[in-house]
């Protein structure tokens, strides 16, 4: 007859005891590590599992054994599974120097558990226990830090926002999600001296507060928490990040968030309460941005013609934007411009039309028939008869004058549709000699130029030129212009 066991509660854990047994939720989990033993002539790993059995208790976990083993705990533990972990070691956590780099989470128990191979195991938590299971599920939306630790992105950004403060930091945050990128593959060489490569796994987030509507980076490598993160819900998930990394990237030049080793995530936290309200009521008002990979973001919220009143050459066009005239208290601006169009090549190789997805509004890649995203092929599905795109002309048109050319400006949208006089549609359906037509009603006359300028931020790399308004001027109205200005 099996012996039964006898489980304990993770506060119960003494350093002496060696063959410790518990019933806890996995919250975080780490890759598994796996070593060549010298000693055995095999490879052997270790995983890392947190777990947490009580609002006020959570600790690590460490599964040693063959790669066998810890590859068998990765495939079948992960993030929210209720486990039985058996014959475990109880380990003291040894005070940390402080400022010494963390590698797991933080425990709030002085004593860790160690299982060997051999000697103990994990598995998952019988099913039939449901109401015990169901209890220690709800610890997932449990904050395991106080809430009145949490920074604002602000302050973050105010802290790493030059490239001289090249320290990182970890830090508390409430944000909501305003955005889920596709998943990216990144080749990484095993060691500085090997040719070999491994291939990671990245998914970025961008997360927003109350003052900071523009958004962070936020980067997530473990596949664990990748899987979890597709899951989520652009302005309607809330995330407690505890002890995330932030550092001043110099790809993005800003302050950026990453998730790391010892790094936390406590979604949709049930204690923030009004907090969390006031966050999800104020990222549901947040405007389309491009950094939501809307097809028609920077279109969005265009000034009317009449009040761009401000005239520019470009040269201070691209001063103002990138140079030394930049104003970091606004990431746009206004200009009028007076030039020849010296490029708009519509009846070229390229495309001018962009569809985006009804249900989304995202960029539709061209290869693709319809929105790859989970939740938009769902509501296909369950019955959306509707279309499930629509097309937008955006046509690349280049400026030019005295001073030089303005080469990133877009005709794009409801100004594309008005000042060409045709749709989407009928556009498509132009012969060659129609659009050729077309151009030359454009290319090489004199115009005045009404013009939204978007500078370069943090997630959007590129500056970005929108034609709000455009008329043409004969060549006595450009000299006057000109010599006035």
């Amino acid at each position: 007859m099996a012996k039964r066991v006898k489980f304990q509660r993770l506060a119960q854990m003494q350093p002496t005891m060696t063959h410790f047994s518990t019933v806890a939720l996995i919250v975080s989990k780490s890759s598994p590590n796996i070593f060549y033993d010298k000693l055995s002539g095999t490879e052997r790993g270790v995983i890392t599992l947190t777990i947490r059995d009580s609002p006020h208790d959570l600790t690590n976990c460490k599964c040693w054994g063959q790669r066998s083993c810890v590859d068998e705990y990765a495939a079948m533990l992960h993030i929210g599974h209720v486990v039985d972990i058996v014959g475990a070691k109880v380990m003291a956590i040894p005070e940390a120097p402080p400022g010494e780099q963390r590698y797991q989470p933080q425990e709030t128990l002085s004593c860790a558990l160690v299982v060997n191979e051999g000697a103990g195991y994990v598995v998952r938590h019988d099913s039939d226990d449901s109401a015990n299971i169901m209890i220690l599920q709800q610890l997932l939306q449990r904050p395991i830090r106080p809430l009145s630790a949490v920074l604002k992105l602000s302050d973050v950004c105010t802290g790493f926002g030059s490239p001289n403060k090249m320290i990182s930091a970890y830090v508390n945050l409430l944000v909501a999600v305003a955005a889920v990128r596709p998943v990216r593959q990144i080749k990484r060489k095993l060691s500085a001296h090997s040719k070999i490569q491994e291939l990671l796994q990245c998914l970025e987030v961008i997360v927003i507060d109350a003052s900071y509507p523009e958004g962070m980076l936020f980067s997530v490598w473990q596949p664990d928490w990748i899987r979890r993160a597709q899951q989520w819900q652009p302005r309607r998930t809330v995330l407690h990040l505890v002890d995330v990394r932030v550092s001043f990237s110099d790809f993005h030049r800003c302050p950026v968030l990453s998730h790391s080793n010892c790094t936390l995530i406590c979604e949709y936290p049930q204690a923030a309460g009004e907090d969390c309200r006031r966050l999800l009521a104020f990222a549901a008002n947040v405007p389309l941005k491009s950094f939501d990979g809307c097809a028609q973001a920077e279109l969005d919220n265009l000034p009317a013609a009449a009040s761009i009143q401000s005239q520019m050459t470009v040269r201070q066009i691209y001063t103002r934007a990138e140079g030394e005239l930049q104003d970091a208290s606004s990431n746009q601006f206004t200009a009028v411009l007076y030039g020849m169009v010296t490029k708009f090549d519509l009846d070229g190789l390229s495309s001018h039309i962009n569809r985006k997805c009804t249900a989304c509004q995202r960029l539709i890649p061209r290869h693709l028939e319809d929105c790859a995203w989970d939740s938009c092929q769902m509501e296909f599905l369950l019955g959306s008869d509707g279309s499930r795109s629509t097309s937008y002309l955006n046509i690349n048109i280049q400026f030019s004058d005295q001073t030089g050319t303005l080469v990133e400006t877009r005709l794009a949208g409801k100004p594309a549709e008005r000042i060409l006089g045709l749709r989407a549609e009928d556009f498509e359906r132009l012969a060659e000699r129609e659009k050729g037509e077309l151009k030359w009603r454009f290319l090489l006359k004199y115009f005045e130029a009404r013009l939204l300028v978007r500078k370069p931020t943090g997630m959007r790399k590129s500056l970005v030129v929108v034609v709000v308004d455009m008329q043409a001027i004969p060549l006595q109205t450009l000299a006057e212009k000109v010599a006035v200005f």
